[in-house]
């Protein structure tokens, strides 16, 4: 029997659309068991089909090892909500990989599982930092995957879980086509401010950092709560942003007391649930059982 464990993730970091990422101490476990058949237990019967995303990805690493593709019994274990902005899909990706590569002893590196995630997935900015943990910038060019992973400081991070989901499609459709050349310049600014105030742990100029005008500003106009609790944010300096495509958002602090009294607001204020983590320090793990 084989256990994964996959981290969640939040994407765009604010000013990094589709090429920053972090992994949050929030796991799901997918278990791996030989069996006489294909059989998808735990999750939801919708996705109890051959195109579970866990099953595709493990079995397009069996491809990329020219292994044949075996059956197996497939047992998801995740309280991770769908189409919130927590890296669903990209946590099912990365955990078809691991399984896969723990089933063949197959011994991937990080990167080369980050190269069959970001072929399944699209763009690095999710499945990097569940392979990775910490955070990662990430980027494609001449179809070749290039990542970095970026040390954090011991941020404490607060997620606000909405009950109404946001497809990704929807979300792009909001985007403009154009940005203007002075905006550019200053998302580049805030982008590499951004990652160094991460790292070291300078809450004044990540915050002044959280400032997008790449899709926030277009994509705030589907979250009703986004406006109701970014003054607070403002007023107490606090880092935050849409996670992923939303509806979800992330908040984060140095100090932890600042958070306890955002969340105590969203809770009672907005009736929204909130819950307290870490930026998970390591990546998606396999462990034989």
């Amino acid at each position: 029997m084989i256990k994964v464990k996959v981290p969640a993730t939040t994407a765009n970091l604010c000013i990094g659309y589709d090429c920053l990422g972090m992994a949050l101490d929030w796991w799901s476990t997918f278990t791996f068991e030989q069996s006489t058949q294909l059989r998808i237990t735990g999750c939801d019967p919708r996705f109890q089909t051959e195109d579970n995303l866990v099953l595709r990805a493990f079995y397009t690493t069996c491809d990329y090892l020219q292994k044949e593709k075996p059956v197996f019994h497939l047992d998801i274990q995740t309280d991770i909500p769908n189409s919130r902005g927590f890296g669903s899909s990209a946590m099912c990706i990365v955990a078809g990989i691991v399984g896969c590569d723990a089933w063949f002893h197959a011994g991937l590196n990080r990167i080369e599982m980050l190269e069959i995630a970001t072929g399944i997935e699209g763009h690095p900015d999710n499945v990097g930092p569940a392979i990775f943990g910490q955070a990662l910038t990430a980027f494609i060019e001449n179809e070749q995957t290039s990542a970095m992973v970026i040390p954090c400081a011991d941020w404490t991070v607060l997620a606000m879980i909405p009950d109404y989901e946001i497809p990704t499609k929807q979300a792009r459709k909001v985007l403009p086509k154009s940005l203007p050349h002075g905006h550019a310049v200053k998302q580049v600014a805030h982008a590499l401010g951004f990652v160094q105030a991460l790292q070291v742990g300078n809450e004044k100029v990540l915050v002044a950092s959280c400032q997008d005008y790449l899709h926030e500003p277009y994509r705030r106009k589907l979250l009703p709560e986004y406006d109701k609790v970014r003054p607070f944010c403002q007023k107490n300096e606090i880092a935050h942003w849409i996670s992923g495509s939303g509806s979800a958002m992330v908040f984060m602090s140095m100090e932890k007391k600042k958070l306890e009294a955002l969340k105590e607001y969203i809770e009672k204020e907005l009736q929204v649930s909130c819950r307290s983590m870490q930026i998970a320090r390591k990546g998606a793990y396999a462990k034989y059982e």
